[in-house]
């Protein structure tokens, strides 16, 4: 769809119900926000080391950096609308709702999954379909009904996403605050050769104390997290190209032995990497 000469660019970019078929699906990741609208088909989501199976109004917003990728069921057909936007976008909006931060959903939850039914399903729908309406045209007064349907569409997100807003906002002990920063670098390195002096220079804190810290919140060590990570990432390649051999997917989610990951899957899954390849065929 034609790019759009307004006076600012509200969307980085907007499809309304695509249904073009995906031909080879691949994990991707971008700096900008992205709201993912699922109408009809048969798809399973993978967002970081999460599946989602989705359904019919089932909804995805999503902070862009976590690698994410749309497995699908191509007997049917698959009807998505996606819109993607960037967070500086909000400050240049000339009127805000009064006490709100609009991307507080995006900032706080990250990556969030909500399930609609009913008048909510209908007026998620209705909100897509009215921006599609004005995208894309270069007249002033579309821009103004797309800028205003779009922070409409953003107080609904809101609304829908303040309950679990508030389970997370309530004040988290330091201890757990440490924790969520040790994910996070994990989160944004984990296909990579990561060491505790890596941990300690980012986090200005003693590393042995990050992993006693790390093992006396969660339950296991930080590397245990790490190969757990390794090895969710790997099940959804196996899942994405049922082609790529045991090695290559052993090296993409970073493993430098082959032997290692076999060793490391068998014990996570119960069975060895070719043997859940060839299950999943």
């Amino acid at each position: 769809m034609s790019s759009a000469s307004y006076p600012y660019p509200l969307l980085n970019g907007f499809v309304y119900r695509n249904n073009r078929p995906i031909i080879r699906p691949s994990f991707h990741s971008h700096s900008q926000y992205e709201i993912y609208y699922f109408h009809s088909g048969r798809c399973s989501y993978m967002l970081g080391d999460q599946v989602i199976d989705l359904v019919p109004g089932d909804f995805i917003l999503m902070n862009g950096m976590t690698p994410h990728c749309p497995k699908i069921d191509p007997s049917e057909e698959y009807v998505r609308s996606n819109l993607s936007f960037d967070p500086f976008f909000i400050n240049i909006l000339e009127e805000k709702p009064r006490n709100l931060e609009l991307l507080k959903p995006f900032q706080i939850l990250r990556n969030h999954h909500l399930r609609l039914n009913g008048h909510l399903k209908s007026a998620m729908e209705e909100l897509l379909q009215r921006l599609h309406c004005h995208y894309g045209r270069t007249d002033l007064f579309s821009y103004h009904r797309l800028r205003l349907t779009f922070i409409e569409l953003l107080l609904f997100i809101y609304e829908m996403c303040q309950e679990e807003m508030n389970k997370r906002m309530e004040a988290p002990q330091e201890k757990e605050k440490i924790v969520q920063s040790i994910l996070a670098f994990i989160e944004s390195r984990y296909t990579e050769n990561i060491h505790l002096d890596q941990l300690e220079d980012a986090l200005h804190l003693n590393k042995y104390y990050l992993a006693k810290l790390f093992r006396e919140v969660t339950g296991q060590t930080i590397f245990t997290y790490l190969y757990q990570r390794r090895i969710n990432q790997a099940k959804m390649l196996f899942m994405l190209d049922r082609n790529q051999s045991v090695t290559e997917v052993g090296y993409l989610v970073g493993f430098k032995h082959p032997a290692h990951f076999s060793r490391l899957f068998k014990q996570q899954v119960g069975m060895t990497p070719d043997q859940y390849r060839k299950k999943i065929k």
